[in-house]
């Protein structure tokens, strides 16, 4: 009995404990990794394949990708780089900046991408996180949120954090 006392004891232990995950994220810009804060003053960080690839040997759970620049620039996520890193990863695979529509989260999907990361698209239209989690599960969809404590409240921001919303940063998270 005493046996079968320490599996549950150990069982239930794992339930309540929760795990703990390293998740590194590449910000990309102009096709390279880029360092920054706050999405200023960047400074060049390295080239996005060698450092997914340092991640991953690393023992890194997950890596998240994000073209910090697409949304502003009006353009899709740079689909040969997110082949190139997916290539060189044996790890989940996150991928966002500039996805709009279901097409481009099918793109980033069909390059290598596991899961699709929606900030701005997602605010402008909330429907887009339902259809792409309807066309391809709701394990595949991320919300990413840029937010800023002004005047006593938590505003939502998109476009790399340049374009401030109404949106209370609570009330967001529960909608989306």
């Amino acid at each position: 009995m005493k046996g079968k006392f320490k599996q549950i004891q150990s069982l239930k232990y794992s339930v309540t404990m929760l795990a703990k995950r390293i998740i590194p994220c590449l910000d990309i810009k102009d096709g390279r990794t880029v360092k920054g804060v706050h999405f200023m003053n960047l400074r060049d960080a390295g080239h996005p394949v060698e450092l997914a690839s340092y991640y991953a040997q690393s023992g890194a759970d997950e890596l998240l990708f994000l073209d910090i620049a697409a949304t502003n620039e009006n353009r899709s996520t740079l689909l040969s780089l997110v082949r190139e890193v997916a290539a060189a990863i044996n790890i989940p695979f996150t991928v966002g900046g500039g996805v709009r529509s279901i097409k481009d989260a099918a793109s980033l999907l069909d390059n290598g991408a596991d899961k699709i990361s929606l900030n701005s698209s997602a605010i402008v239209n909330p429907v887009l996180i339902d259809e792409i989690s309807k066309m391809y599960g709701n394990q595949c969809v991320v919300i990413a949120v840029d937010a800023a404590f002004i005047l006593n409240e938590w505003k939502v921001f998109r476009n790399g954090g340049t374009i401030e919303t109404d949106k209370e940063l609570f009330d967001w998270v529960k909608e989306a």
